[in-house]
């Protein structure tokens, strides 16, 4: 695997924990940021989607050539900080929120390095 590659594939276990979980513990997941609801069914799905997208993560990892969706991710990931940001400051989301896409950052600033890195020793094709 590349740098890159690596990055995303164990990124991907972040999502997939995040996937498991929302699956199978929203209650508690929701009460750590302060949310409530009368019914967990759309959190549980969220979660689902973030298990599968996690097996996207697994395997992309994997493959130089996936380099176009690793650097994807650096502008989606790193657009997380901003959204959540806002709306953490617009008192829509609890401040504890934004604590979880820190880590998508981080994800996002090491994949950036990594490719960076990976082309300047042709390592992707």
């Amino acid at each position: 695997m590349t740098r890159a590659g690596k990055s995303i594939f164990y990124f991907g276990f972040w999502v997939l924990a995040c996937g498991l979980g929302l699956f199978f513990f929203p209650e508690l997941c929701l009460k750590l940021m302060g949310l409530e609801l009368p019914d967990y069914i759309t959190v549980r799905l969220f979660g689902m989607v973030l298990v599968y997208l996690s097996i996207y993560y697994f395997v992309a990892g994997r493959y130089p050539a996936f380099w176009p969706f690793f650097r994807m991710t650096v502008y989606t990931r790193s657009s997380a900080l901003l959204v959540v940001g806002v709306l953490v400051l617009l008192g829509l989301a609890k401040p504890l929120v934004f604590g979880f896409v820190v880590v998508d950052g981080l994800g996002a600033l090491w994949t950036g390095l990594a490719l960076r890195r990976d082309r300047q020793e042709g390592a992707l094709t």
